[in-house]
């Protein structure tokens, strides 16, 4: 079976990743605090950049695959879809966790980053899984070489979350960190073979279009990053003021 790409929705999902990344190491810019204190403000920005993190993950997962156009009608397993946001997150939350108390000594980054990597690589699998309409095939030497983008990634994101930056590097690192998920997802999805069925799913057509939920998840994005950056510059601009 031939699919092809709509390629708006490529670069939307390119963006997704860029923008989510940027603002989740944007959040986490004093987390390196937590070496030195306990300080909430340095709590709360780990905990929210994780959770943005794992949640720019997960949507630039699923904006990507509203690119892809189908021969067949298709559907996607509601449950199977939630599950995989949820693994997106708790692996993002615990790879932080980790690093951030140092609980595997020097083994910190490299250990949670393989943890991360293998729960990003499995966020995505099952949420290829989740698609009704057609069979699934992979190309292994692929499928090997996507959980290796994921892995590099999340050690290279766990590394510059504690890395003291300036804007400019925290910019440029956002960029290299979506772009990384960005070629995680289309080296998984060049792995992919989908295969006809033998017979009619009977599936119904979706609600929404794959278009308008693909602008819906980015759309939700850019106000969640958003908001946090807003937030981000009030707290900096009062702890300005209490200088």
């Amino acid at each position: 079976m031939v699919v092809s790409y709509q390629s708006v929705l490529v670069l939307l999902s390119v963006g997704v990743a860029i923008i989510g990344s940027f603002t989740s190491l944007a959040m986490t810019s004093g987390s390196h605090d937590l070496r030195d204190n306990n300080s909430w403000e340095a709590g709360f920005s780990l905990a929210n950049g994780g959770l943005i993190m794992g949640t720019t993950i997960w949507s630039m997962h699923f904006t990507a695959m509203m690119a892809v156009q189908f021969p067949v009608l298709i559907n996607y397993n509601i449950v199977e879809t939630i599950l995989s946001i949820v693994i997106a997150i708790c692996v993002t939350a615990i790879g932080l966790f980790i690093v951030s108390n140092r609980r595997l000594g020097a083994f910190s980054i490299p250990g949670a980053g393989v943890l991360m990597g293998l729960g990003i690589a499995s966020m995505h699998y099952l949420g290829m899984s989740a698609i009704r309409g057609c069979g699934l095939a992979y190309d292994r030497t692929l499928v090997a070489a996507s959980i290796a983008i994921a892995i590099a990634a999340s050690m290279a994101a766990l590394w510059f979350v504690f890395y003291k930056r300036s804007f400019v590097t925290t910019l440029a690192g956002g960029v290299v960190q979506g772009l990384a998920i960005a070629s995680m997802h289309y080296t998984a999805m060049a792995a992919t073979y989908f295969v006809p069925l033998n017979a009619p799913a009977g599936l119904t057509t979706p609600l929404f279009g794959q278009d308008l939920l693909a602008f819906m998840i980015a759309g939700a994005m850019l106000v969640v990053c958003t908001g946090n950056l807003a937030l981000l510059g009030f707290m900096s601009f009062q702890q300005k003021r209490l200088v």
